[in-house]
């Protein structure tokens, strides 16, 4: 099965310049064989689907999410970590701030709770277990939580877009 997307940000704002929305829309095709374990595979036994999903959230509707989480970040600052998290890749230091953002702590690593904090956002039907599965496939030393290295190679392999698009 071959997975091939493409992902659009687009932000909102009012009009003093302050973000009030973010939307992602994801455009997916998925190429799967038919019938033929062969690794020559002719474009007949291939067929391909198609899928979109959108995501978005606006400043109100994400304090309303808030409400019951310990340590609250602001919308501008969820929106900062959000970006690499959705996108799977990301520029100059947008990782390394999406990090200390999330670390709430200040620990050096994020822990489960951070973690599944800002995910139950985008997703409130992403159960704890599976997060922590997410976490295992990354945790070169074996703690459960995600030192910056264990977070990008995390980010790296989609796991925002998983998430959004339930792929668990």
């Amino acid at each position: 099965m071959d997975l091939e997307y493409t992902v659009t940000e687009t932000m909102y704002r009012n009009h003093s310049g302050q973000i009030i929305k973010i939307e992602f829309q994801f455009d997916e095709s998925t190429t799967m064989a038919l019938g033929s374990t062969s690794s020559s595979m002719s474009r007949q036994n291939q067929e391909k689907y198609y899928r979109s999903y959108q995501w978005s959230i606006t400043r109100d509707q994400y304090e309303l999410r808030i409400n019951r989480l310990q340590k609250p970040i602001t919308f501008d600052a969820f929106v900062n970590s959000l970006r690499p998290i959705i996108m799977g890749y990301y520029k100059n230091n947008e990782l390394k701030r999406a990090f200390a953002i999330l670390d709430s702590d200040q620990s050096g690593a994020i822990n489960i709770k951070e973690f599944s904090d800002i995910l139950m956002i985008l997703n409130n039907s992403v159960d704890v277990n599976v997060l922590a599965e997410y976490i295992k496939q990354v945790d070169e030393n074996f703690d459960g939580e995600l030192n910056y290295e264990e977070f990008q190679a995390l980010i790296l392999r989609g796991i925002g877009r998983d998430i959004i698009c339930n792929h668990f």
